[in-house]
Parts: C-alpha cells; sequence; structure tokens
C-alpha cells in the first residue's frame, strides 16, 4: 500500500515538473510581417513570417514577376503557415502584405552602352565618337536582381557604311534568360564648335558665341574648323548663321585698319625713326601688308599693320631713299 502510494506521489511530482518544463520551453509563436521583399520565384513562410524556424524553406506562394509588387491577404498567409504546422497564434492587425519582387531595371540607355561598346569595336573608333539611335521607344526591362550581368549582348550585326545594326540583348531573369531584338543606326560623330548666334561680317568671334557639338562625322565638310582655338578672336569674312559649320575660308584675322582710316608710318633703324601721318588705301589685318598715301608728299607707300592704326614702311634702300618717301 505504502508502496503504491509512492508511486502515485512521484508520478504527480515528475508530471508537474514536466509541465513546467514545457511552460517555461515551448516556442514562440511566428509573426506575420507586413512587408516582404524577395529575389526568387517563390515565397516562403521564412519570408512571411519571423520566427517560422524548422519551417523557414517551405515553399507556400509564387512570387509576383520581377520588378512587380503584389498584395497577398493576410488571411490567407496565415491559414498556410497553419496548414504547414507553424504556430500562430493571432491575427494581424493588417489586411494585406505587400510582396515585393526584387529587380534591376535595365533600361535603354544601358541598352544602347552595350551597343556603342560593341559599335566602336567594330569600327575600331573611340566610345565617346559613336552615337546610338534605337528603332522606335523601349520599356525598361526587369532583370533579377542577384545577376551578376543584368544584360548582355548575345549577337550583334552592324553595316559599316549605313551604321544600319541588328542586335540581340539577352537579359538575366535569374535561371532563365529573356532575348530582345533591338534595331536603329551607330553613328560616328565629330565634336564641332558652331556660333550660338548669328555673326555679321567682319564681326569678331569670341568664346562665349561659340557651342560644341556632336554631328555625323559625314556632315562635316573637309574644310571645316574643327578646333574651337582657331576660331576665337576672328574676324567672319561673310554673315554666318547660329548653328552653322564654320569653315576655314569663312574667317580671317580682325581688320584693325580700314581703308581710309587715318594711320601712323613708322620707320626705325638703328639710330634712325621716322613717322609721318597718311591714309590707308585698304583694309588690313594685324601683319598684312598694305599700301598708305603719306597726306604731306602724296606719295604710296608700303607697309606692315602691327597694330591699331599704326603702318610699319618696308620701304627698301638707304636713309635717303627713305625720307624722300616719307617726306
Amino acid at each position: 500500500m505504502m508502496r503504491t502510494l509512492l508511486r502515485i506521489v512521484l508520478a504527480a511530482v515528475l508530471a508537474s515538473l514536466a509541465a513546467g518544463f514545457i511552460a517555461t520551453h515551448q516556442a514562440s509563436a511566428a509573426e506575420l510581417r507586413q512587408r516582404v521583399e524577395i529575389n526568387g520565384t517563390i515565397v516562403t513562410l521564412g519570408d512571411l513570417f519571423d520566427g517560422a524556424g524548422a519551417l523557414a524553406e517551405r515553399a507556400v506562394f509564387r512570387a509576383p514577376d520581377l520588378g512587380v509588387t503584389g498584395a497577398l491577404p493576410a488571411a490567407d498567409a496565415v491559414k498556410a503557415a497553419v496548414a504547414a504546422g507553424l504556430a500562430v497564434d493571432h491575427l494581424p492587425t493588417f489586411n494585406s502584405v505587400t510582396v515585393v519582387r526584387r529587380a534591376v531595371m535595365v533600361d535603354a540607355d544601358a541598352i544602347k552602352a552595350l551597343i556603342g561598346n560593341a559599335a566602336a569595336n567594330r569600327m575600331a573608333v573611340a566610345i565617346d565618337n559613336i552615337d546610338i539611335a534605337i528603332d522606335g521607344t523601349m520599356a525598361p526591362v526587369a532583370a533579377a536582381a542577384t545577376a551578376a550581368t543584368p544584360a548582355t549582348l548575345s549577337d550583334f550585326v552592324l553595316q559599316t557604311e549605313s551604321g544600319r545594326f541588328n542586335a540581340t540583348v539577352s537579359i538575366d531573369l535569374g535561371g532563365d534568360d529573356r532575348r530582345l531584338v533591338v534595331t536603329g543606326r551607330a553613328i560616328e560623330t565629330m565634336a564641332v564648335p558652331v556660333l550660338n548666334r548669328p555673326i555679321d561680317r567682319r564681326d569678331v568671334i569670341h568664346a562665349s558665341d561659340l557651342t560644341v557639338v556632336r554631328i555625323d562625322k559625314r556632315r562635316v565638310p573637309g574644310p571645316s574648323v574643327i578646333d574651337t582655338n582657331d576660331l576665337i578672336d576672328m574676324a567672319a569674312k561673310r554673315p554666318l548663321r547660329a548653328g552653322e559649320i564654320i569653315a576655314t575660308a569663312d574667317i580671317e584675322p580682325p581688320r584693325i585698319i580700314l581703308r581710309g582710316d587715318l594711320v601712323t608710318l613708322q620707320f626705325s633703324r638703328p639710330g634712325l625713326t621716322l613717322s609721318a601721318r597718311g591714309r590707308a588705301l585698304g583694309d588690313g589685318a594685324k601683319g598684312d601688308l598694305v599700301s598708305v598715301l603719306n597726306e604731306q608728299s602724296k606719295r604710296t607707300v608700303q607697309g606692315v599693320v602691327t597694330g591699331a592704326g599704326i603702318v610699319e614702311v618696308t620701304t627698301s634702300g638707304g636713309p635717303s631713299v627713305l625720307k624722300t618717301a616719307m617726306n
């Protein structure tokens, strides 16, 4: 009798200890997240719930398409969790879970860069000199966020004479590829200075009057001025329009002496300096040879324009010959 009673007491004590152990070591219930972001094609319990434990890898829903944000009813998420054996002790206060499928967006600029590199290599020119024009419009395309190279050029055909190309671009979808066929033109361009305002004949061109643009190299005439520095402080030989490509024949050094201007005639030699007043018989830029009428002697002499209103006489011979010309 005593032995039986001891067994009953011992069993009760063990049951009480076991209940206390279970109460203090019971796993906490999983909690549903309101927003999740995923990379793969499926949504797991670990994506949806904090504390999913050993059931974290259990697939429960199909993920949205790449780059798409979906809404999953919270009740459906809880139902799937309970069906899989995950403890959820209370319903969430929100109605839906926002599920974001991460992606990298490949836009038209990224595709142009791929094609531009291929065209530059094929044409043996610098990439900065290539302009890519794609036929039609191209909406951004979603690639897998985990892709090391979201887009690659898998095929490229270029007609070098016309610049027309046909390219196949592969988009990494994460385990699969999407192929896009892209057509257009690859144009070799050249940087050319053009006027940003009209310039009248004999007007001097300043740096602020110029803008550098890139245009089809085939549209640039051979004698065009390519270096901006070659235009600054030069004068227009004819009226020039804004945006016009300027030829070397369109510009000249600015004329600092005009026909009819009063000028100073000068002649200098070691120990001898002569000067006189004269009237220019023609226009002249610095360094030009012009004829000048000496107003005192009424003789015509020639000289080189050395500055505004100054002509250095070039008459050959000794001082007597010079004095005759100058007086």
